[in-house]
This record gives structure tokens, C-alpha cells and sequence, in this order.
């Protein structure tokens, strides 16, 4: 089902996919999706009833996320070890003082999202983050790994 806005178009960041069309659309069953949230890959939102719906930023996500498993090899732990090098306190631009006591930073086990509630800059929720709205496609993954 798709959802829109009352009087207005969506945007890349607005939720609009349910699950069912979202796994439609990328040829991927709802378990699959599941699960990418559950291994902290994705942030789907959620309605006030626990409904998952999606935005175009995170299809596109998933598509990647879909073509490292499908066509690299990768599974979801080597996928969640790249994503922790992305150096999220420089796309931040955090002080050496947040940096250095950044506990996500330290661990390198996963995303810097995946980490929930750690974030040093004070930022609620990752989906607004600019390190997760910004690592919308593989070529910029690579990029960020590449530059660092």
C-alpha cells in the first residue's frame, strides 16, 4: 500500500511504501526486510501501531544492501563491519573531544545508527542523522571508504 500525504507530494525522505509494496518493489519478501531491520542495516519508520513504511532513501538502501548480499558475497556481518568504517564523527564533524570519548567509535561493530541512543552530538533519532541520510546508495558507501 502506498501512503501519501494529504494536499502535498512526498519527498525522498518521506514514507510512503508500506511493506508489502516496498518488498514488491524491490523484489525481496517482507521477511527480508525484517530482517535487514533487525541486523541494524535500515530504519524503516513506524506507525504509531508498529506498521512499517518506507521512504525512497531507504529502498534505495535496500538495494544496495541487496546487491552486497546478491552480487559481492557479502553477509550481514560483513556488511554491518563496512558500514562501522565510516568515519560518521568526521560527516558529523564532532570536536576531538566527542570523538575521542565516542563509544561507537571504539567498537567498530556495526553502524554508528546501529549503536541506539549513543550518538555524542545528541541526535534523538538516526534516521535524521547525516550520516544515515546521507549513505543512501553503494556509490556513496564506497565514496566515504575511499575519501577515508
Amino acid at each position: 500500500m502506498e501512503l501519501r500525504r494529504r494536499n502535498s507530494r512526498a519527498t525522498y525522505t518521506d514514507p510512503v511504501y508500506g511493506i508489502g509494496l516496498a518488498a514488491s518493489r524491490l523484489g525481496l519478501t517482507v521477511h527480508s526486510l525484517r530482517q535487514y531491520e533487525a541486523e541494524g542495516l535500515i530504519i524503516p519508520f513506524k506507525t504509531p501501531s508498529g506498521r512499517r513504511i518506507y521512504s525512497e532513501l531507504e529502498l534505495e538502501k535496500i538495494r544496495c544492501i541487496k546487491s552486497m548480499i546478491q552480487e559481492k558475497g557479502l553477509n550481514f556481518e560483513g556488511i554491518r563491519q563496512m558500514l562501522s568504517l565510516i568515519p560518521c564523527w568526521k560527516l558529523r564533524k564532532c570536536p576531538a573531544s566527542v570523538r575521542d570519548a565516542c563509544k561507537v567509535r571504539a567498537s567498530r561493530n556495526g553502524p554508528c545508527w546501529q549503536a541506539g541512543g549513543h550518538c555524542r552530538k545528541g541526535i534523538q533519532d538516526c534516521r535524521n542523522c547525516a550520516v544515515y541520510r546521507g549513505l543512501s546508495s553503494c556509490e556513496d558507501i564506497k565514496r566515504l571508504l575511499l575519501e577515508n
